[in-house]
């Protein structure tokens, strides 16, 4: 299967970021750090994204390795390019997000693409053509300056002018609702289109307008609709294992407020720190080897500073100490994972870039995410190893807590065992409850074929039921006693629903009646003989219908009541039987026959015996000077 989407990303956060939301969307999808090679062996997927590191990149190095980037993916396959870009890029005249959009444009013969450097689940919004944080234009945050790329302008057109050779053209969310392609410049000349995104509703809007452009640019916001418009609902990748049984080791390179005010939640929290200090490592009053043997299990190492004390220390020599954190921090994770570190969480671009090409990993599978465009993957070369690199701007002020637990397999060993045992007193549970089942099963047949025998039933005129927990297990529709086997039972909810495919006997209401009012566990009704004949009198009372003769009635099962006559399995029999079914303990249903109810099958049975008994002598001696009790 050939990947329909390629993406093309300036780094290595910005490249998991958009991972994560093509997964999201349903496409399987495949992370490259670095264009791979063309005898690489491709595994299946929908999109790959090909992770750059030319976010700093002087304009010539960045064109050429995007272009080489797209070639590759186009020559694999990919229908549709997306060149990947944070919403805070290099704003300057020496930015490369220009050359490379024009260059893509010049290669693919293409006549305009889209800007759309958003992404509201996290705050970035494009309106009028200008970029926000939080509703803040971002020249006006502490974006404005950033030591690497400082955003001196909110204004997307501003940006793009001196670095790109085409024009830019605003649209706005009412223009993408009545989009035409009559609205389009009528220009041989290539050009941007910048459209609103504030919303989510926004990115499908643009989606559904631009979604076929041979290439589109931007953040991760439409992605996702992106992917979905390849995959539509369902999702069609398998999903992964988040978690890892190693230990966990943090590293935070980034300058970023977010970062810092995570780093802080993190100690706060009582997590382990390590600051490295950039003027001491490079004085050598702080050495690597310092630093890791104060490492262990969820210890946090970040350079983080504030933009003031990191222009600072670039007095120093800006790139000297920024190689040098890099690479105290990539050397850092490839000595973790040597000594059985699992889960790597990395907080920075250019620190993720460092710490991917040190592990030497080249291909990552996709899992969940910790928090929006921040997924954890796993390389392909080594499937023990969790990443969790993240873009200095996104994720929670617990993030780094959040990606410790969400990776942390030790607990999932626990739960898995904690499942199993769970499992297993269930299985016992279900396994006694089957049995019961059974064995009510086999008594309710029994008695139907002993009153059959006996001619104490008939034909298909009676039924019997039976209550085990939530269920009601009746004999169906039509059932003869004499005939009764396990499958010849419908099962009931409480509430009537009926769950497997045994249509119930149409007298079924009267049984759940009983079963709500006298918190029976089972319930027979017969027509037979005697007890029938004597509901076809008149009584007196008709509270207690049954003279007293004998003691055992009372003693086995109490008052009969006669319920008034309503037409078998009508509406107005079982409105009857609601009426009358706290008047006594068992019933005649007038001119019909007995119904009763026991605390278990047997029960039923021996009152039933007991009702007919009673009503045959009853019959037999009316008009006689018997003497009663």
């Amino acid at each position: 299967m050939k990947p329909i989407l390629g993406c093309i990303a300036d780094d290595f956060t910005g490249a998991s970021d958009a991972a994560s939301f093509l997964t999201a969307g349903g496409m399987k999808t495949i992370l490259y750090s670095g264009t791979p090679s063309e005898d690489s062996k491709i595994e299946e997927c929908d999109a790959i994204v090909i992770a750059l590191k030319t976010r700093n990149a002087t304009k010539k190095v960045a064109v050429q390795k995007s272009l080489k980037a797209a070639k590759w993916l186009k020559k694999h396959g990919a229908k549709q390019l997306y060149f990947k870009y944070c919403s805070t890029f290099n704003s300057t005249s020496e930015g490369n997000i220009g050359p490379v959009l024009d260059a893509l444009l010049d290669e693919f013969h293409c006549h305009y693409s889209i800007l759309c450097p958003a992404l509201p689940i996290n705050g970035r919004t494009v309106q009028n053509g200008k970029l926000y944080v939080d509703g803040i234009p971002l020249d006006k945050t502490h974006m404005k300056n950033h030591p690497l790329t400082p955003m001196w302008s909110s204004n997307i057109s501003e940006l793009m002018e001196p670095q790109s050779k085409y024009h830019c053209i605003k649209f706005s969310s009412k223009d993408l609702d009545h989009f035409s392609n009559k609205w389009l410049p009528k220009t041989h000349s290539k050009f941007y289109i910048i459209p609103d995104c504030v919303t989510n509703k926004d990115t499908s809007k643009i989606v559904k307008v631009f979604g076929k452009l041979p290439i589109l640019s931007g953040g991760s916001a439409i992605l996702q609709e992106i992917a979905k418009k390849y995959t539509g609902p369902h999702i069609h990748h398998e999903k992964h294992n988040s978690m890892s049984s190693g230990k966990s080791l943090i590293l935070a390179g980034s300058c970023s407020v977010i970062t810092q005010k995570q780093i802080e939640v993190y100690k706060s929290h009582g997590g382990k720190s390590i600051f490295v200090d950039p003027q001491k490592l490079l004085e050598g009053q702080q050495t690597f080897d310092d630093i890791w043997d104060e490492i262990e299990d969820g210890t946090l190492v970040y350079s983080s500073q504030d933009p003031f004390e990191v222009q600072q220390i670039q007095k120093l020599g800006a790139e000297n100490i920024s190689d040098l954190l890099e690479s105290t921090m990539a050397t850092l994770a490839k000595r973790a994972v040597v000594s059985g570190f699992t889960r790597i969480i990395v907080a920075g671009g250019e620190t993720s870039g460092a710490v991917t090409q040190a592990l030497k990993c080249k291909s990552y599978i996709i899992s969940d995410n910790v928090d929006p465009g921040v997924p954890i993957m796993i390389p392909l070369a080594n499937k023990d190893i969790r990443l969790v690199l993240k873009s200095g701007n996104f994720g929670s002020e617990d993030f780094f807590n959040k990606a410790i637990s969400m990776t942390d397999g030790t607990k999932t060993m626990a739960a898995a065992n904690e499942k199993f045992l769970k499992y297993i007193e269930e299985f016992k549970k279900e396994t006694v409850l089957q049995s019961q089942i059974q064995t009510m099963l086999n008594e309710a047949i029994w008695i139907g074929k002993n009153l059959f025998d006996r001619n104490k039933v008939s034909g298909c005129s009676a039924n019997i039921s039976f209550r085990i927990e939530d269920k009601i297990y009746i004999s169906k529709s039509n059932a003869c006693f004499g005939n009764l086997t396990q499958e010849s039972f419908a099962c009931l909810s409480l509430e009537s629903d009926l769950l497997n495919e045994v249509f119930p006997s149409k007298e079924w209401p009267l049984h759940q009646i009983l079963y709500k009012y006298k918190d029976a566990s089972a319930v027979i009704h017969t027509h037979s003989c005697y007890s029938t004949l004597w509901s076809c009198l008149e009584h007196e009372d008709k509270i207690n219908c049954i003279p007293k003769y004998t003691p055992y009635l009372e003693m086995k099962l109490g008052a009969v009541a006669i319920v008034p006559y309503g037409e078998p399995g009508s509406d107005e029999l079982f409105r009857l039987m609601h009426e009358h079914v706290n008047t006594a303990d068992g019933f005649l249903l007038a001119n019909h026959g007995p119904i009763v109810s026991g605390s278990s099958l047997m029960d039923a049975f021996y009152k039933l015996e007991e009702l007919e008994d009673s009503c045959k002598i009853a019959w037999n001696l009316q008009g006689r000077n018997a003497n009663r009790i």
